[in-house]
């Protein structure tokens, strides 16, 4: 039997939340897992002094109702969901508590809803989920509004396979993940131009790649495409697989601005549940 593994999923009851726990019953369905439930009460954190009563600059008759909001909402989805959890509403900017209470708790995984972001304000703002996933050093899982969410058969795992130090707990996750669904793992690379002559150095990174995760069960894939996301994207029309998985830099502040993340592009843009991790 597979360990238990703790999983956070932040909720605000909308349409999108119960995105990620469609996705979380299909995990239910095939091991043990630990669930917490968590609603974020948007203030400034300069603001926010522990409690509603103690925090002499917000106001208090508004804060006690969203938090009275929040614990009706959350008992009326115990008596829609047939599962046990632990449920915390937390206050402050949301990226910032959930990343906290994903350390502090010491969770195994992430899995948010997202309606996604586009144009400009993808590149200057982004959506929740792409904060989430920069800041939030373990793994997520971000499901899309319109995704299906279908057993994990196949998995699609994108990478930057010359980069040596993979994070070991991600990749443990992983290979639970392909171990209780009995799934194969089709590693992609996407060739831009640039790359047209290095086909083989590219495969052999591959193999190594996968001989030093000690991966079983996959396949080496390449696709021609002129950028990665977009690659990733009409691959996977082509193939559907179930889950995507990629590594990410996370970068911050104007570094991300000018060079931005793959992975974050497809938070919002990928049309299957999407596990993003940190690489470092």
């Amino acid at each position: 039997m597979e360990k238990q593994l703790k999983v956070m999923v932040p909720v605000d009851f909308m349409p999108v939340s119960f995105k990620a726990l469609e996705f979380l019953g299909l995990l239910m369905d095939q091991m043990p897992i630990e669930t917490h439930l968590v609603h974020v009460i948007q203030v400034n954190a300069t603001d926010w002094a522990g409690s509603s009563e103690s925090s002499e600059t917000l106001d208090r008759a508004e804060m006690r109702a969203m938090e009275q909001t929040a614990e009706e909402q959350f008992a009326q989805l115990r008596q829609q969901v047939d599962f046990k959890f632990t449920q915390h509403v937390l206050h402050g900017g949301l990226t910032t508590s959930l990343a906290n209470y994903a350390n502090l708790q010491q969770v195994d995984l992430v899995i948010m809803g997202t309606e996604g972001a586009d144009g400009w304000y993808e590149k200057i703002s982004g959506s929740e989920a792409q904060h989430v996933v920069r800041y939030t050093d373990v793994p997520v899982i971000t499901i899309h509004q319109n995704v299906g969410i279908t057993p994990i058969h196949n998995i699609l795992w994108v990478a930057d396979f010359a980069y040596e130090k993979q994070p070991q707990r991600s990749i443990s996750l992983i290979k639970v993940l392909q171990r209780i669904f009995g799934a194969k793992i089709h590693l992609l690379q996407i060739l831009q131009k640039e790359d047209a002559h290095q086909e083989l150095a590219l495969r052999e990174n591959m193999m190594r790649f996968a001989n030093n995760l000690q991966l079983e069960n996959y396949e080496l894939h390449f696709h021609r495409d002129f950028k990665v996301p977009t690659g990733v994207r009409n691959f996977n029309q082509e193939s559907e697989k179930n889950l995507v998985v990629i590594g990410t830099h996370a970068r911050k502040g104007v570094n991300h601005l000018f060079y931005g993340s793959i992975a974050e592009t497809l938070v919002n843009h990928c049309i299957r549940p999407l596990l993003t991790y940190h690489l470092k």
